[in-house]
């Protein structure tokens, strides 16, 4: 039986796409367009984009993004793995307290977490800038990266831990060597999430910078206060490019390692 299509359902889904892309398709324009006013299309240019490559505060932004989201990510990454290892283990009642924590995190409004962190920093003088940035980032980032590990850690299977310790090798071993593996697909997935989301993160680096050098969405969030230029534009669109790109370049090597272990695994039953 064919399923009759509906004009209305049609109309909905253009009209969701149109919002979603219209804005991108705009930001790309007006990145190229010589006006500088933005008022009506006087012509292609790459000036904007020179002037934003060559703009000090945003080269600095640049850098403490990195700095912060590279820093965020690792410790994400650890503490997602060790808590995903640890609730394999656990007891039900633990491992139920675990996911609400995890999942409180993720349901809470990200200002909550922000301010929260900004009254607990000033209260016990913790000094704002790049440190209290990671660690607001840390956050909620791990709660992200824990949710994509422990689907990955429930799809592992205990026999072939368990076999590498019957042959005589060590815990840290059998991590390295069994553990580790099965989980790179899901480590390289929640690390490409857990950069992205700090990268473009506003509302904790807002919150937490202070009147040390801002990251790139500080930035933007200042020079926007005053009047849109096509610099801004040119930077959003770089954002957006570098962003695309990191999410395919995680996509092809998450494919590539899937590929890898399922042929891994495949071999001994070839051999036998």
């Amino acid at each position: 039986m064919r399923l009759r299509r509906h004009w209305f359902s049609g109309l909905i889904a253009l009209a969701v796409i149109v919002f979603l892309w219209a804005p991108l398709v705009i930001v790309a324009i007006n990145s190229v367009n010589s006006d500088t006013l933005l008022v009506s299309w006087k012509g292609f240019t790459t000036h904007w984009y020179s002037q934003a490559a060559h703009n000090g505060t945003v080269q600095s932004g640049v850098k403490q993004t990195m700095t912060i989201a590279l820093g965020s990510t690792a410790i994400s990454l650890v503490l997602a793995v060790t808590g995903a290892l640890w609730w394999r283990r656990a007891s039900p009642r633990a491992r139920r307290t675990f996911d609400g924590l995890t999942y409180l995190r993720i349901m809470l409004p990200e200002v909550v977490f922000a301010v929260a962190l900004f009254l607990l920093f000033s209260k016990i003088q913790f000094p704002l800038g790049t440190t209290a940035v990671v660690i607001g980032h840390v956050v909620w980032n791990s709660a992200y990266a824990t949710l994509i590990i422990q689907a990955r850690v429930a799809t592992l299977d205990p026999a072939l831990e368990d076999a590498a310790s019957d042959l005589g090798a060590n815990p840290w071993r059998v991590f390295r060597r069994v553990t580790l593996p099965g989980l790179l697909p899901g480590i390289v997935a929640a690390g490409l999430l857990a950069f992205t989301f700090s990268f473009d993160d506003v509302v904790t680096s807002y919150f937490l910078t202070g009147a040390g050098t801002a990251p790139l969405p500080v930035v933007l969030l200042s020079m926007i206060r005053f009047r849109i230029t096509p610099e801004i534009n040119a930077i959003g669109m770089l954002v957006m490019l570098f962003t695309v790109s990191m999410f395919a370049i995680g996509f092809i090597a998450v494919t590539q390692m899937g590929r890898g272990a399922r042929k891994a695994l495949a071999l001994p039953e070839v051999r036998q």
